[in-house]
């Protein structure tokens, strides 16, 4: 083989080399920039959707609060002679009203943020949640009228009672979906 065949040889297997070196560096730095787009992606969502998640809970822990305040108010009055019982269960309206002024006002404005941020599982949480939260309200509201009405609420105040018992599971399992969505690092791994 002469030196001039040689040379166009080696330029050509170089060129082919470089070629081939620069493709494989290019596909390889195209799918590091989609990976870091992606994690940026997650990290500029979690503020928003932290946020979002927070204030769902606070809300939904003062309106649960001020529902079990009531039914404590309520539970009194189920024992009591007038004219406390009276007293008792004004007292229970009182705070049962509070509650849905939350409940309709706040709390649906944060459920709202939750349903807008997402992702349809933690949405789904959040309805599960506020449906325990609207069944112990029924069952409060419930026991309530039927005390104004008369002594005997036995069923009544042990179907509030088991309902108040029923929405703290979908709050903790509404946070742990919380929680798991903002520990997704958008690697995949």
């Amino acid at each position: 083989m002469d030196a001039g065949l040689a040379a166009v040889l080696g330029a050509a297997v170089g060129a082919l080399g470089t070629g081939g070196a620069a493709l494989l560096t290019g596909l390889l730095g195209r799918g590091q920039a989609r990976t870091q787009l992606r994690a940026e992606h997650v990290r500029l969502l979690r503020e928003p959707r932290r946020s979002a998640y927070v204030a769902f809970a606070q809300s939904f822990q003062e309106v649960q609060a001020l529902h079990a305040e009531a039914f404590k108010s309520a539970s009194a009055a189920a024992g009591t002679a007038e004219p406390d019982r009276s007293t008792l269960l004004d007292e229970a309206d009182r705070l049962y009203a509070r509650a849905g002024d939350k409940l309709y006002g706040e709390f649906q404005q944060r459920q709202s943020g939750v349903t807008v941020e997402g992702p349809p599982p933690l949405t789904a949480a959040a309805f599960t949640a506020e449906n325990a939260l609207l069944t112990f309200r029924g069952e409060l509201h419930r026991l309530i009228r039927g005390l104004r009405r008369g002594p005997a609420a036995d069923e009544l105040e042990r179907a509030a009672e088991d309902a108040l018992l029923a929405v703290h599971p979908p709050l903790v399992r509404f946070l742990d979906v919380a929680s798991g969505t903002l520990a997704d690092d958008g690697l995949g791994a």
